[in-house]
């Protein structure tokens, strides 16, 4: 009784916190949250109205991060551009070097008529042949998002192109054509995310990466001073440290009113002591602690952001070690691990508004989450049920991991184990740190992972369970093999542009995924928490903040700065 009275008594002293910190929420654009505090803190010195302060959320390291492998972010979406643009739905409907853009009634292909007068930062003229030669080079390129490669490599003769190590990025592909200003793509195979991948994948100048290895690309000389056709270029790069951006006067768009941004190296753990030194304008987070550190700061609002990023227990059906002793291979015992923890009462505690329970690994909030699937509520008595029916054996202790290490996470875990134990499941868990891809998927120090996902599409959340991908992929030593009853609905996926037609693939989906595997036991999607100075910020009334990770709308041009404050 002593661990029970423990555990609700930091639920509860949290929830009195969350809900101080709830109470000052007011309606915007969209949902926000501010924290006060009396005394007004001392402001930075030497701000003008010109930069923007933003941290770098990747290492920048001894260059630049690359611009294919993570597509998104406020960092490259001002320094790249792309042919086409999404909305805060995440729909590919603007254009960006596009002008305009046709697709053949079969899906197969894809015309774009390129805007005139664009320039690269260095002056050089830019071309439809930018276009190929960046798309051929992907096709060759270990570093580029899954999803946006597996669009690219639909495309007619791609496949044979990227094996064939003869050919270089100079040579012809039998499905791009270029004539003018004008690009035509054809496709081997339709493609349901191909405008999509288009909004998200940079183009890069040939006469920049030519010659350039593919296979080493993040990692040659372009990333010691990248240039693009974005609204921003580079003015200074100091590794490891920080980079000037200033405004590209011949910008092909708009002119942004900010003349300067400068992005600062930073961790997470940095955010909170820059905001109460008015040394950051901006953050992206999905910590709601750090939100709240820097929300005592009256300077700062907090907006909550739907996205695709979820939270479950990832399962290693082969049991300590790879051992093959796996007490959950059961799916009743998969099941009963979800209906033994009340996690509303946990999200309510530890993450307000923040966080929504989920019954597949698809955001509830969004139109395709498939509302008629097996329902994972709060159910004790069942969870025991459940255990009995499958013979499950209560001597064994269950043992749980993560690598995430913030204190929202070890109060999650904590609880976790209480429930579990409640229900008669003896249980622990410990932490990963360093090296995780051998711990997860070579060690398997554990039965369960809790673990989380960010998708720009449904494809990257669910692809994942294609046998294919599993039988060549370390995900081999943590999944069972020969599972295909997923693979003609993913495959259907690939290939189908109907939107209809596509949700009603991704409800099937989730049935197969929840009635025959929960392989990925859903417990909640994360809004994502995005913190303005808005003190020295004006946003445009337009913009409807989304997903930081993908290359939306911002209207960049239009944000404003007040003097320093």
């Amino acid at each position: 009784m002593k661990m029970k009275t423990f555990m609700f008594t930091v639920l509860g002293m949290t929830l009195i916190t969350a809900m101080a910190f709830a109470a000052g929420r007011q309606q915007a654009p969209q949902q926000e949250t501010q924290q006060t505090q009396q005394s007004q803190p001392a402001p930075s010195q030497g701000l003008g109205s010109d930069m923007l302060l933003l941290p770098s959320v990747q290492s920048m390291g001894d260059r630049w991060p690359g611009a294919w492998d993570n597509y998104g972010f406020t960092l490259r979406y001002i320094l790249f551009s792309r042919l086409l643009k999404v909305d805060s739905n995440i729909e590919p409907v603007y254009g960006d070097l596009a002008q305009s853009w046709t697709v053949s009634p079969d899906g197969l292909t894809y015309t774009f008529t390129l805007k005139n007068n664009i320039k690269w930062h260095d002056g050089t003229p830019f071309s439809a042949d930018d276009v190929a030669f960046s798309l051929k080079t992907a096709m060759k390129s270990p570093y580029v998002n899954a999803t946006i490669k597996s669009a690219i490599n639909s495309i007619k003769g791609a496949a044979a192109f990227a094996a064939d190590t003869a050919k270089t990025a100079a040579d012809n592909i039998e499905g791009i054509r270029i004539n003018g200003n004008v690009i035509t793509i054809t496709m081997d195979r339709s493609s349901g995310t191909f405008l999509l991948a288009m909004s998200q994948f940079n183009i890069l100048p040939r006469h920049k990466i030519e010659g350039l290895n593919p296979l080493q690309i993040n990692t040659s000389v372009f990333y010691d001073h990248p240039i693009g056709t974005g609204p921003y270029r580079i003015k200074e790069f100091v590794p490891n440290d920080y980079t000037l951006l200033e405004a590209f006067d011949d910008y092909f768009g708009p002119k942004p009113q900010i003349k300067q941004i400068k992005v600062t190296q930073m961790t997470e753990a940095d955010f909170a002591t820059r905001a109460l030194a008015n040394d950051i304008d901006f953050f992206q987070t999905n910590e709601l602690a750090t939100a709240q550190a820097a929300l005592r700061n009256p300077n700062y609002k907090a907006f909550f952001t739907d996205i695709y990023f979820v939270r479950y227990f990832q399962w290693n059906s082969y049991g300590l070690g790879g051992k093959g002793d796996d007490p959950l291979k059961d799916i009743r015992v998969r099941r009963a691990l979800i209906h033994a923890i009340d996690r509303q009462t946990l999200l309510d505690s530890l993450m307000p508004n923040q966080a929504t329970i989920i019954n597949s690994k698809v955001p509830s909030s969004f139109d395709y989450a498939n509302k008629d699937v097996y329902k994972l509520d709060y159910n004790p008595a069942k969870a025991k049920q459940l255990l009995a029916e499958a013979g499950f054996d209560f001597s064994t202790t269950i043992r749980l991991a993560t690598y995430y290490a913030d204190q929202t996470t070890t109060d999650f875990m904590d609880a976790i184990v209480y429930y579990l134990n409640e229900a008669g499941i003896k249980a622990e868990w410990h932490f990963l740190s360093g090296d995780l891809a051998p711990q997860i998927y070579e060690i398997r120090d554990y039965h369960v992972m809790y673990a989380g996902l960010s998708a720009m599409a449904f494809e990257e959340a669910y692809d994942v369970f294609y046998s294919q991908t599993i039988g060549t992929s370390i995900m081999a030593n943590i999944f069972p093999t020969g599972f295909t009853k997923m693979d003609p609905l993913i495959e259907k996926l690939r290939v189908t542009v109907d939107p209809a037609q596509r949700k009603q693939i991704q409800l099937d989906m989730q049935t197969i995924e929840t009635e025959d595997m929960l392989w990925h036991m859903p417990l909640f999607a994360l809004r994502n928490i995005q913190v303005f100075n808005t003190a020295r910020v004006n946003l445009p009334p337009e913009l409807v903040l989304s997903n930081e990770w993908t290359n939306y709308e911002r209207y960049i041009e239009k944000w404003t700065l007040n003097s320093a404050k």
